[in-house]
């Protein structure tokens, strides 16, 4: 059974969103309303179906650079295919086609041809953002489907449609991590490449899974985001990608691979958006608020170095 100081080892960053959660409430008497976090979950479903994706390429010791741009082609391939079709289901498979596509580019070079995943992700990330304003001309894509727009105001059970679906991928991406073999793989790849080989991992596969999964995520997120913002806009993932790694961090997870979890980024993300959302009903600056999620980064890792347990699923 374990113990509040042993659940506070293992997930550090739980004492973050407490202190966040008393300290806003005390500060707003807003945050705590139903109507706000319900805004909360709505607004970082992307952020957190794409840290998942993320997270699982630093468990592998890799870094995807692409992630964001890659949601933003996603949704405008995703928006130009419902607007020619109406279809939302047509829409939904480009989206992850396109992801999958990028997925697969970044895994065959990295993976198979053994390029770097700084250089190889960071110029992916220049095709996949010209790609989105050149086929949208840098405006947002017209055209979505109606039940596509009343989808990002759906609430089940409560919750923000959008929520439930990125809570369903953490899920299985957890499930997938601490459950299965090719979890396992990732883990000892990310921990040591030459002894994932010399155990008989096929090394090189599974750095290519960990791509193409980041990619099908980042295009399911681009997906998410027409839902959310009403059309495709080819922008959409410009300033994402700090937040998107700044999440994963913050919850715990090594960049260096083989230590973290899934259910630690969602506890990242949770801290972000709560920081953001508290700093908004307070009135601070934008530019204000990068100082403070700077900090935050930074005290979050501490913590993470001090009182983590080190490696796990």
């Amino acid at each position: 059974m374990s113990t509040p100081v042993s659940l506070l080892k293992t997930y550090p960053a739980l004492a973050m969103i407490a202190v966040l959660g008393v300290g806003f409430s005390v500060l707003s008497p807003y945050f705590l309303t139903g109507g706000n976090i319900e805004a909360m979950l709505g607004a970082n479903a992307v952020v957190l179906i794409a840290a998942i994706g993320m997270t699982i390429v630093f468990l592998a010791g890799g870094i995807d650079l692409s992630i964001s741009t890659v949601i933003s082609a996603s949704a405008v391939l995703s928006g130009l295919a419902m607007a020619q079709t109406g279809s939302v289901a047509i829409g939904g498979l480009t989206a992850l086609a396109s992801g999958l596509v990028f997925g697969a580019l970044n895994g065959v070079l990295i993976g198979y041809c053994r390029l770097t995943p700084f250089i190889t992700t960071m110029a992916t990330q220049l095709i996949a953002r010209g790609i989105a304003f050149v086929l949208s001309q840098g405006i947002a894509v017209k055209g979505t489907p109606y039940w596509m727009l009343d989808f990002g105001f759906m609430l089940w059970l409560g919750i923000p449609a959008v929520t439930v679906i990125a809570l369903i991928i953490v899920v299985l991406g957890a499930l997938a991590m601490g459950q299965t073999d090719w979890g396992r793989q990732v883990m000892l790849v990310g921990s040591n490449h030459e002894a994932a080989r010399f155990a008989g991992i096929n090394v090189r596969l599974v750095d290519f899974s960990v791509y193409l999964v980041a990619g099908g995520l980042a295009g399911v997120a681009g997906f998410i985001s027409i839902a959310n913002l009403g059309n495709a806009i080819p922008g959409v993932g410009d300033t994402l990608l700090l937040i998107i790694i700044g999440a994963v961090v913050l919850g715990g997870t090594s960049m260096t691979g083989g230590s973290g979890s899934i259910e630690r980024t969602l506890m990242g993300v949770a801290i972000l958006a709560m920081m953001t959302n508290g700093l908004n009903l307070m009135g601070i600056p934008f530019y204000d608020q990068l100082i403070v999620q700077g900090v935050l980064i930074f005290l979050g890792t501490w913590l993470a170095m001090r009182i983590g347990t080190g490696r796990e699923r």
